[in-house]
């Protein structure tokens, strides 16, 4: 497979500059309620508790570690060996800079990783495959996970109508190439990885969280709570792909 390189020059100049990092955490922070309320928590719990069940004592990758903001988390889940890799320079020095004590880090296109096959026990992102070529970044993912080992990603789905509408409405806190996973990504990457176990979170949280972000409530507030529940129950039912994001648990065999 090929990777277009001039996807990833766009990719690496994008964060390298700063702008889009900068854009999205003003957006984040104006419309506070979606990543607070209590579904988008339990996503986050759910997220860490599953590392923290296949990490202690193992080798862990942080795939699209940007910055490092996440290494002393994971140091503290009883973690053996941390790398990191990013295509930034400029988020690579910072990481050095910040968590050079923790782990290792490198700055490397995530599509042509510089380590051998079967490297990592386990390899986990936050909202980073959906920045790449998917099908050539899960090959990748695959080939330097040990055999039983897992791979733990959170990523942004692309049938959420209420982001749909954000990301028209917002087009400077995002890349010209990142796109959304798609239900027919997951589940060919399901059958590449030969075992699956996937959590869906954020479809009527996600339009109330942003509604309510523009008004005195808290994020933890009546009306989200509400909205939790009802996710709760939507995320095993056939509109689960229509959720904002899911939490992605595939085991290589």
């Amino acid at each position: 497979m090929i990777m277009d390189a001039e996807r990833v020059k766009r990719e690496k100049d994008s964060y390298d500059s700063g702008d889009v990092w900068r854009a999205s955490d003003k957006i984040n922070r104006r419309f506070h309620h979606v990543f607070e309320c209590p579904n988008s928590q339990r996503a986050e719990n759910y997220y860490i508790s599953t590392i923290e069940k296949s990490a202690a004592g193992k080798d862990l990758l942080d795939y699209g570690c940007y910055n490092g903001w996440m290494v002393k988390r994971y140091a503290d889940l009883g973690t053996r060996k941390i790398t990191g890799i990013d295509i930034s320079d400029v988020a690579i020095q910072q990481a050095i800079k910040d968590y050079g004590h923790l782990a290792t880090f490198y700055a490397a296109d995530a599509h042509r990783m510089p380590f051998p096959d079967n490297s990592f026990d386990v390899i986990v992102g936050r909202s980073i495959i959906h920045h790449l070529d998917f099908e050539i970044a899960l090959h990748e993912i695959s080939r330097t996970l040990r055999p039983g080992g897992r791979a733990i990603f959170m990523e942004p789905l692309r049938d959420n109508p209420a982001a749909k509408l954000f990301r028209r409405l917002t087009p400077k806190a995002r890349t010209r190439d990142e796109a959304p996973l798609s239900r027919k990504q997951i589940q060919i990457a399901d059958k590449l990885f030969g075992s699956a176990e996937h959590r869906f979170f954020n479809l009527i949280s996600t339009p109330v969280a942003m509604a309510t972000s523009l008004t005195r409530m808290h994020g933890n507030n009546l009306l989200l709570r509400v909205t939790d529940g009802i996710d709760m129950n939507l995320s095993t039912s056939p509109v689960k792909y229509w959720m904002r994001q899911v939490v992605l648990v595939w085991q290589k065999q």
